[in-house]
């Protein structure tokens, strides 16, 4: 593990997968929005809208990461994944209080940013709470 808490991108791993495993991704990817879409279809955009929410590849590229890595890595993985998911619900709130009142557009760049923030925040409040970066790689 490193000491060091700032996160960096590791080019030479994107060529450690194979083609399948990305194949993998997108296929259930596509069959979690197509059966959320259909599911909006029947019971109306509310309920689809939620569902779409959902982290579409989240299940495989765990399933994938605990098979090559192992279960503590995938379990990591899924804590980066929940705290995403929390600066998401932000963003979400900041827009669905503020696009009528400044318009859409401004409404979704600082609802950007407020993702941003929250999600670095948190990144880096489980990196102190651990005292260690969320993932181990």
């Amino acid at each position: 593990m490193r000491d060091v808490l700032v996160p960096h991108v590791a080019l030479e791993k994107v060529k450690t997968h194979h083609f399948s495993d990305y194949a993998v991704r997108f296929a259930f990817g596509c069959g979690i929005a197509l059966v959320s879409g259909l599911i909006g279809m029947w019971f109306g955009p509310k309920v689809g809208g939620v569902l779409l929410g959902f982290p579409a590849i989240l299940p495989a590229s765990l399933t994938l990461v605990q098979k090559k890595d192992g279960k503590d890595s995938a379990s990591v993985d899924s804590i980066g994944a929940m705290l995403g998911a929390i600066a998401m619900i932000a963003f979400a709130v900041f827009v669905s209080l503020t696009v009528k009142s400044i318009g859409p557009i401004p409404s979704i760049v600082i609802a950007l940013i407020v993702w941003l923030a929250v999600a670095v925040g948190l990144y880096f409040l489980v990196a102190l709470v651990f005292k260690r970066e969320p993932h181990p790689h």
